[in-house]
């Protein structure tokens, strides 16, 4: 191997190494959506300050990061509006069989997305009823107490399950999970059933059933959200309807994935 051939690898590996780095930091970031110091991002991604440091400076000028003065880094605009071309690709997707799952039920249903500990709703249908849950878009709640956040979670390990809700249990209303084995007891019983609940955990008066799907886009969940006395009453039907719902959804990505492939 010549002496100019050996640079040249030497420069690729380098540069898939930063590459690597630089993922590293911005799933850490991903993952503290209210902003880390760059001894805090070192730390959690285990590579020396300094190297945080030209990496982070390196993104920053990408506006693939931004610093928020006293609350540290967060993800960039760039970066932000890629996520957003991407929930729109699959909102465009997913769209007609979720409002079948709405015109079928008669019930609100909601797609969402992980954004650190938080659940954010991308899109909803409403149900078209006097008596009906209307969430809000960007409505970021825990993903411990949610059943679109549980049915994620469960797509993850028990270690990283932890790692992700951290210590911070919020008490929404007197039914709200409060402890990690409680948490991982509910998750445990999503991976086997694919079926997340939540029984007015998060809001009173509201009770949501949910199921998530790994997609070539991300990771979504989708929710059907309904007033407890009616959720009851028709839950075994709710039930059938969002198994059909995700089966439908996982035959329609499946041909998208099938095209890119």
């Amino acid at each position: 191997m010549t002496h100019q051939s050996s640079s040249r690898e030497d420069e690729k590996t380098g540069g898939i190494q930063v590459i690597a780095r630089a993922a590293k930091i911005l799933n850490a970031l991903g993952e503290h959506p209210s902003g880390m110091s760059l001894g805090e991002i070192a730390q959690v991604v285990d590579l020396p300050r300094s190297t945080v440091q030209r990496i982070v400076a390196a993104l920053d000028s990408a506006e693939l990061v931004r610093s928020s003065g006293a609350g540290g880094l967060r993800l960039g605009p760039a970066l932000l509006k890629l996520l957003s071309s991407v929930n729109t690709d699959v909102v465009d997707l997913v769209k007609p069989l979720l409002e079948k799952l709405s015109a079928d039920t008669n019930e609100t249903v909601s797609l969402a997305r992980a954004s650190g500990s938080q659940l954010a709703v991308v899109h909803y249908v409403v149900a078209s009823r006097e008596l009906r849950v209307v969430p809000r878009i960007g409505l970021d709640l825990p993903l411990y107490s949610t059943s679109g956040g549980r049915a994620l979670l469960a797509l993850e390990s028990d270690a990283d399950v932890q790692a992700r809700v951290g210590d911070d249990w919020r008490e929404l209303t007197d039914k709200t999970v409060k402890t990690l084995a409680a948490l991982l007891q509910m998750i445990h019983e999503v991976r086997k059933t694919s079926i997340s609940y939540d029984r007015g955990e998060t809001l009173e008066g509201v009770s949501t059933m949910a199921f998530a799907l790994d997609t070539i886009f991300g990771r979504f969940a989708v929710s059907l959200l309904v007033p407890t006395a009616r959720f009851k009453k028709h839950e075994a039907r709710y039930r059938e309807e969002m198994l059909q719902c995700k089966q439908a959804l996982i035959r329609e990505i499946g041909k998208i994935a099938a095209v890119e492939g």
